[in-house]
């Protein structure tokens, strides 16, 4: 059932799409974005890559800090799609080992060696996903820890899948918020009465978040970063700025998910400082890095008491222009 858009609707998406863009005009005025420091960008890139294929043994080392921000720029920016629109997103872990010295240094085979784990740990993810197409985005790298002379390292590895055309468009229905395992092949609820059960409330809510009328940067990206939030992490006079209802059944109108698509986008793209009058985060995002995508979690069961929550998982990068 389609639903013709209310005044309050048109005016509110008019308002969120102005303050959009000039958030991120603003935002571009400190993003690097000469050519300058993109070529060095793509150099130092294409110099790993060449590394990495490199079949003889060498005694190169590195240290492990260059070495995790050298896999996820390539694994990010030469395997990897981060211009690239999808229908779906959704993340999927890796976790791996890598020898280090006293030094802190780790050797360039050991690092082939883990590369080509990463490899074949995305080729494993991408073949589980089911959709004809399919794509890896982004792959966030991470030291964990160091344990007698072994880092421990974890890549939060983001997929598109289900292609689309164009931009997207307004909310033009009324849809039940989320669904009970649906990451585990489950069905989404669909609209509230019923007759289209290809998404949800969250589901629409994080398509138009990833597809944004403006563009902003692009396409690639370094030092990639996660952020979780809580649906209940920010909050206004009003309480909870983001939907947190243990109904994940709960059937959101459009102005209810204009509401939150409009928070959410704020929040997302609102920078991480302080405020004096509250002593909390005005935001999420981390200074100097702009937004790339956002995976949420409709029905997490915590406890009887409160059943639900709600997560965002939003991921952040460095832009600059390549090659």
């Amino acid at each position: 059932m389609k639903i013709k858009l209310s005044l309050f609707t048109i005016i509110i998406l008019s308002l969120l799409f102005s303050f959009v863009s000039c958030k991120r005009n603003n935002a571009n005025l400190t993003a690097p974005e000469n050519n300058n420091y993109s070529q060095d960008i793509n150099k130092r890139i294409e110099a790993f890559r060449q590394q990495m294929e490199n079949n003889l043994k060498n005694s190169t080392m590195m240290t492990l800090d260059t070495a995790i921000w050298n896999l996820e720029a390539l694994l990010t920016n030469y395997g990897g799609h981060p211009d690239s629109a999808s229908k779906n997103f959704l993340l999927k872990t890796g976790h791996f080992t890598l020898p280090v010295d006293i030094n802190g240094l780790v050797s360039e085979t050991d690092i082939q060696t883990l590369y080509q784990q990463m490899v074949d740990t995305i080729t494993a993810q991408l073949n589980s996903i089911a959709d004809n197409d399919k794509f890896l985005k982004f792959s966030d790298v991470q030291q964990d820890s160091i344990v007698a002379g072994t880092a421990y390292i974890s890549s939060n590895n983001g997929y598109g899948s289900g292609l689309i055309l164009g931009l997207y468009d307004p909310f033009d229905d009324n849809w039940i918020w989320g669904t009970l395992g649906e990451e585990y092949g489950t069905s989404p609820s669909g609209n509230c009465d019923g007759t289209d059960l290809t998404s949800d409330g969250s589901d629409e809510i994080q398509y138009r978040l990833n597809h944004p009328a403006i563009a902003t940067y692009g396409p690639c990206f370094t030092d990639i970063e996660t952020i979780e939030m809580d649906a209940g992490d920010f909050e206004d006079e009003n309480g909870s700025r983001l939907y947190v209802g243990n109904d994940i059944f709960h059937c959101m109108d459009i102005n209810e998910l204009t509401d939150n698509l409009v928070n959410a986008d704020d929040i997302i793209n609102t920078f991480n400082d302080i405020d004096p009058n509250t002593g909390q985060p005005m935001g999420l995002r981390p200074h100097g890095k702009s937004f790339l995508s956002v995976q949420i979690i409709d029905a997490v069961f915590v406890g009887y008491s409160y059943p639900y929550r709600h997560y965002y998982y939003v991921t952040y990068g460095i832009p600059f222009y390549c090659q």
